[in-house]
């Protein structure tokens, strides 16, 4: 195929809708305006002042947008049929500004493929990882009723993306979104960021408990293993290891805490196991988006390294009510920030804060 050049500029979605003669209809109660994450009882006066003016963000409305035509490129970024416009909103590029995304400054595209009936777009960037997935993708595709398009541009190779897509009895061809995809489409349906891992909303939690409700049933012996406390590890990950994880761990199993390895378990066993949970200590990690799961007062101590503390799992367990306890690495001389340059360092776990937060 001929390579054809990127799109040239960056707009909202619903400017291509207006543009295209489309529709881009209310989901829901719509939503929008400003959202507030509860700040943590149990915090210090440090950890407060660095949370508190993050406590607030701005939450575009809920919509399901509808083009007569249009094109899908890589991990779900929109664009005009014509393939010179990109719908910015929808379309994720994490750390650039509005009027930017990669895409933008790629040299040449391969020419799209034309899919043969409609398709609807729920594909997120890092959709392939769990938490993206759980927080964003998922969300995405229980906006729309199954069977609302012929092909579904998803990310759908993982075991818990298969068993969710499984378990929505939709009878749509999935296309898997892989970095070079490139598919117009006729029509196309794009459903809205009804939530973001990193802002999570009440309407897309309301979604993900409608869906796992019978879901989690399947994993109950493994929650009767792990009991109410457990420590999620990251003993197998490349990066974000607690550095002196045997102190930890003999901390924690001296006071009945179940090592967990969330990879290890099916999807249904790793909402069961943190439905189950009153107390989960981790390191900051993907599988703390099962936080959506756990009841109101769990009791969550989460390990987060001064020099990169995301926001992401703060947030999800404010709108879950949840006891919410940081554990932040020592270095008074050294400010809380979130530079993502600290993204893969290792977490030395303040044993005497974690006796704290696991005491009062």
């Amino acid at each position: 195929m001929t390579p054809i050049p990127p799109p040239k500029v960056c707009v909202r979605l619903s400017e291509l809708v207006a543009r295209a003669g489309g529709e881009l209809a209310p989901f829901g109660a719509a939503g929008g305006g400003r959202l507030a994450y509860a700040l943590p009882a149990q915090a210090s006066a440090e950890v407060l002042a660095y949370l508190r003016p993050l406590a607030e963000v701005e939450i575009e409305p809920d919509f399901v947008a509808r083009l007569p035509a249009g094109r899908v490129y890589g991990d779900g970024a929109v664009l005009s049929a014509d393939g010179n416009e990109l719908a910015r909103d929808v379309s994720l590029d994490f750390g650039l500004p509005f009027a930017r995304h990669w895409l933008l400054d790629y040299p040449r595209l391969r020419a799209p493929e034309m899919l043969a009936g409609s398709a609807a777009v729920v594909a997120v960037k890092l959709g392939s990882g769990y938490c993206h997935w759980l927080l964003e993708e998922l969300p995405r595709l229980l906006m729309l009723p199954p069977g609302e398009a012929e092909n579904l541009v998803a990310h759908a190779a993982s075991p818990f993306a298969r068993e969710a897509l499984a378990g929505r009895g939709g009878a749509e061809r999935v296309i898997e979104a892989r970095r070079h995809t490139h598919l117009l489409c006729a029509p196309l349906i794009v459903p809205g960021l009804v939530g973001l891992a990193g802002r999570p909303t009440p309407t897309a939690l309301g979604l993900l408990d409608r869906f796992c409700d019978p879901v989690g049933r399947d994993g109950a012996p493994a929650a009767t293993a792990t009991g109410e406390r457990i420590y999620l590890t990251r003993d197998n990950a490349r990066r974000r290891r607690v550095g002196n994880e045997g102190e930890l761990r003999a901390l924690l199993e001296a006071r009945g805490f179940v090592t967990v390895r969330a990879e290890e378990l099916a999807w249904a066993e790793q909402i069961a196991v943190f439905r189950r949970a009153r107390v989960v200590v981790a390191p900051h990690g993907a599988g703390l988006a099962n936080l959506a799961f756990c009841a109101p007062g769990t009791r969550v101590v989460e390990l987060v390294n001064r020099a990169y503390f995301n926001p992401y799992f703060w947030r999800l367990a404010g709108l879950r009510g949840l006891d919410y306890r940081p554990v932040v690495t020592a270095g008074a001389d050294e400010p809380i920030r979130e530079d993502p340059g600290a993204n893969r360092l290792d977490i030395v776990a303040d044993l005497a804060q974690v006796r704290a937060a696991l005491a009062g």
